[in-house]
């Protein structure tokens, strides 16, 4: 009976999993993030090979082996890709519901997979294809096996797996995922007070396993198109600012971020023996997630991701235990309560109407969703002002279930058609440049059937007109700067969240 139940659990937790993601398939238009993915594996297709590439052009950076190992699948659809991520997502959600069950109970379980995949973060990277969803997952898992091996005392053999997942998770993502690794089973040792148990943790044998598998793709890489590409699929050359680093952190752990303060205070209250040490490995985690956002030098954006699952395993946890913090700190849970209900709601209402403002129009199914989302408000304030903490977490989770589904259903397939349908329009222009770093519109012009030439944002036109596809955040900016160095004149543009544009560039002094 306990069998039959433990299964049932868990198919109940992947198929409340499935359900949260799967209506991102009927979406059949690439997002931006998506179109340069998708290229440059239908290009992968046409001609396989060991180095990915983007119109032509052999595709530097990070996770080169992700766009390879997706297009081994027989078929290129952009559903088939999503699907791979999704998979993933649910078994993020199951490994953190059997953490939680087996260091505490299975009513954890349950709340920690609910919080961890209803995170703005987890449905962003795995309802898309994105490429640092895979090695953040596997690097995630990896840590959650070696704290559980390390934790419950089994056997030490149960160390490789995890050691492989991290290598694997490297070799996939990069340094980031065996730095977090790495740093996170120190500090979990140090923070047990038992850094002699660094002796038991077959450390040569995890060091020795996960240095081959890097030297053999640094290896494979190097044969196929030389060292210097081959030096620089770790790692990423990008630039953040530390408030921007913080933003990316914040919004991937909405809407549950402010629940981590009651719950880490409910952690840190006297408890049985032993307790304290199941913590050990969601607090690491967590820390090391932050850390791994706020210190990469190369960071990826959704590495950020690194810190939902601890996060949601922090807040499983004190919502399996009755949403309790101490008596000085009641009002800091009501407040942390009340404060997510608000920021969702309001967030929702934004997503809702904000190009409802825009076209000066309501649509009918806008207008039910808004009607939807005063009730909800309505509902957030009565448990609030009831103190109903398992109702409020409760209708936040049903909240982000619906906005997941008319995300997916009805606001961006609108937001998605007019990039696509834009590339389409200019992809007759000739010739036609984009720069080297646009990689969305570089996978637009791919999948509209343009053959667009690759150029550095330093190119400077000779003799001759031509036309410049660009994206951007600021239009008139980005004309000015190429103004300083050639004519340069706006020949149409697509503006909604971001600015597309085709720009006719020409030397100053022409024949």
């Amino acid at each position: 009976m306990g069998f039959f139940r433990s299964l049932l659990i868990l198919l109940g937790v992947f198929f409340s999993c499935l359900a949260l993601l799967v209506p991102f398939l009927a979406l059949d238009i690439p997002l931006a993030g998506e179109a340069w993915v998708i290229q440059s594996i239908s290009e992968l297709h046409q001609n396989f090979r060991l180095v990915p590439t983007l119109n032509g052009i052999p595709l530097h950076g990070p996770n080169p082996l992700m766009p390879v190992l997706f297009s081994l699948l027989p078929v290129a659809d952009i559903a088939a890709l999503r699907l791979v991520n999704i998979l993933f997502g649910c078994l993020a959600a199951l490994a953190v519901f059997s953490f939680s069950t087996s260091q505490w109970n299975v009513r954890s379980g349950v709340f920690s997979a609910l919080i961890t995949m209803t995170s703005w973060g987890f449905i962003a990277s795995h309802a898309t294809l994105n490429l640092t969803a895979v090695p953040a997952v596997l690097a995630a898992i990896s840590f959650l096996l070696f704290a559980q091996v390390y934790l419950k005392g089994q056997g030490a053999r149960w160390y490789l797996p995890s050691y492989f997942l991290a290598g694997l998770a490297t070799v996939l993502g990069g340094w980031i995922p065996l730095g977090f690794f790495i740093f996170g089973v120190i500090l979990l040792i140090l923070f047990d007070l038992s850094p002699k148990r660094i002796l038991s943790i077959l450390a040569p044998y995890g060091i020795l396993l996960i240095a081959v598998m890097i030297m053999a793709v640094l290896a494979a890489y190097t044969i196929a198109s030389g060292w210097s590409y081959a030096a620089g699929v770790f790692s990423f050359d990008t630039e953040h600012g530390v408030f921007e680093r913080l933003w990316i952190w914040i919004k991937y752990l909405m809407p549950w971020l402010l629940l981590v303060i009651p719950a880490w205070a409910y952690s840190g209250r006297p408890q049985g023996p032993g307790a304290w040490r199941a913590l050990l490995a969601p607090k690491t985690g967590f820390g090391m997630g932050l850390a791994a956002v706020l210190f990469s030098p190369n960071l990826q954006e959704g590495y950020a991701l690194l810190g939902v699952p601890f996060a949601g395993i922090l807040i499983g946890y004190w919502a399996a235990g009755g949403f309790l913090v101490p008596q000085r700190l009641q009002i800091v849970r009501t407040a942390a309560l009340a404060a997510t209900g608000a920021i969702l709601v309001a967030w929702a209402f934004l997503q809702l109407s904000v190009e409802s403002i825009r076209d000066l129009s309501l649509s009918l199914t806008q207008g039910l969703a808004l009607i939807a989302l005063l009730a909800a408000a309505a509902l957030f304030w009565w448990f609030a002002r009831k103190r109903q903490a398992p109702a409020v977490v409760g209708l936040c989770m049903v909240l982000v279930f619906c906005l997941s589904w008319y995300a997916a259903l009805v606001m961006l397939p609108a937001r998605s058609a007019g990039p696509m349908d834009y590339a389409r329009q200019i992809s007759g222009f000739s010739p036609l440049l984009v720069y080297r770093n646009d990689l969305v519109m570089r996978g637009y012009l791919g999948n509209a059937g343009a053959r667009p030439i690759v150029v550095s944002e330093e190119v400077v036109p000779v003799g001759q007109i031509a036309y410049l596809a660009l994206r951007t955040d600021d239009l008139d900016e980005a004309v000015d700067l190429l103004s300083r160095r050639m004519d340069a004149e706006v020949v149409s543009m697509y503006d909604r969240r971001e600015t597309y544009a085709l720009v006719r560039i020409s030397p100053f002094f022409r024949e």
